[in-house]
């Protein structure tokens, strides 16, 4: 098998699978339980909570909510300090999770103010600053890491801008994507309202994620029950994979430099390797002067990326055609839309997404898959075209 949709989900590591089952075994007790045991996983929650903070620099200044992914991370921060009539902005090619929560406001008549005629060369142009001022604009919602296109946001610069030009607008991260692949530490935290991260996008379990967020902020529970975590998400903690996201944090960010070399170099195979294929493709992702995000998205018309998947799928090859979270949708993705590009070139597309296990063998393995079948599905959908 190759793997190549890391951006969908990350395969866990070995050392996570091996101390998680410990976990499960050892730590099973309900961290709200006064008696010994109980104690012992409360204890625990908060010995993983300070690793996370060492890990990433996270400062006092800010909390931590454990949440089970990053879409209820999304969903809490967002809802809890906006809903129902604060104004909000987005570039539009955020993940769903803050796009369609945006979106929801609508029906109070609060819709979202999109710079998305700002996005230029892969990131935000602060010339949109003064009409964040002027507008109001509580809160903006990016990604730190695009999902599909894999541009980065220079979180620390924007919130230094925000700050001269539109001080009453705070900053709120999706940071899905960027555990262990982009340095973090205390400089990143100052002045940013709100983080949200997921443990399986950097080879830990699915179903635990985090909220970090300012505490001085003023956020409205989403979930009613106890009142666990500030009092903003009721509901018995899963103290094994608390203590998992901990550890996988830890090993991501451990091995950062050596993943980024990694990614680096694939990705650099992998640009090369599309420029040698001499078939018509259009490069849809930012590479620029930032590190690379191991993201790779390209389109290849009149041939549809998802019977490409298929094809390459016979053959033990996993790619992505955008957000797993999309991926059903039969609409193009709004995120190559919104840059730019044709419903058609948008529905001939595919990402190709890097984790540090693959290997440029894998590369050549997929390219001549996809040379092979591109060849043999072309005159399929030259004819279609015609026939429009």
């Amino acid at each position: 098998m190759i793997y190549l949709d890391n951006a969908a989900t990350t395969l866990m590591d070995p050392q996570i699978i091996s101390s998680h089952q410990e976990y499960m075994h050892d730590h099973f007790a309900n961290s709200g339980a006064v008696y010994e045991i109980g104690l012992d996983a409360k204890n625990k929650i908060e010995e993983a909570t300070e690793s996370i903070r060492d890990s990433l620099g996270i400062p006092n200044t800010h909390n931590l909510v454990y949440t089970s992914g990053g879409t209820e991370s999304n969903n809490l921060f967002i809802k809890g300090l906006c809903f129902p009539d604060k104004k909000t902005a987005c570039l539009g090619l955020e993940h769903p999770s803050i796009t369609e929560t945006l979106r929801s406001f609508k029906v109070y008549e609060n819709e979202p103010l999109s710079l998305l005629k700002y996005f230029k060369e892969g990131a935000l142009d602060y010339s949109c600053l003064p009409l964040l001022k002027e507008k109001k604009i509580r809160l903006l919602c990016l990604s730190h890491i695009n999902n599909e296109l894999g541009a980065i946001t220079d979180s620390i610069s924007l919130v230094r801008h925000l700050e001269k030009e539109a001080p009453q607008t705070r900053l709120f991260l999706d940071g899905v994507q960027a555990i262990g692949k982009i340095k973090f530490g205390k400089p990143m935290w100052s002045g940013l309202a709100g983080f949200s991260l997921s443990a399986h996008k950097f080879h830990g379990p699915k179903g635990i994620g985090l909220l970090i967020y300012d505490s001085k902020l003023n956020l409205n529970s989403q979930m009613h029950g106890g009142k666990q975590q500030f009092g903003l998400r009721a509901g018995t903690l899963s103290v094994p994979l608390i203590l998992s996201l901990a550890d996988s944090i830890k090993l991501a960010v451990a091995r950062q430099q050596e993943t980024q070399n990694r990614l680096q170099e694939l990705q650099n195979y992998f640009l090369q390797g599309l420029k040698k294929l001499n078939k018509p493709i259009l490069l849809n992702s930012f590479s620029g002067d930032h590190p690379s995000t191991g993201i790779v998205n390209f389109s290849f018309p009149p041939v549809e990326g998802e019977v490409m998947l298929h094809h390459l799928e016979k053959e033990k090859i996993y790619v992505g055609l955008g957000s797993a979270c999309s991926a059903h949708s039969k609409e193009p993705s709004k995120i190559l839309t919104g840059i730019g590009l044709s419903s058609e070139q948008a529905r001939c597309s595919l990402r190709v997404s890097f984790s540090r296990n693959n290997t440029v063998a894998e590369i050549d393995s997929f390219f001549n898959a996809f040379s092979e079948n591109y060849d043999k599905l072309l005159p399929t959908f030259t004819k279609k075209a015609v026939n429009k």
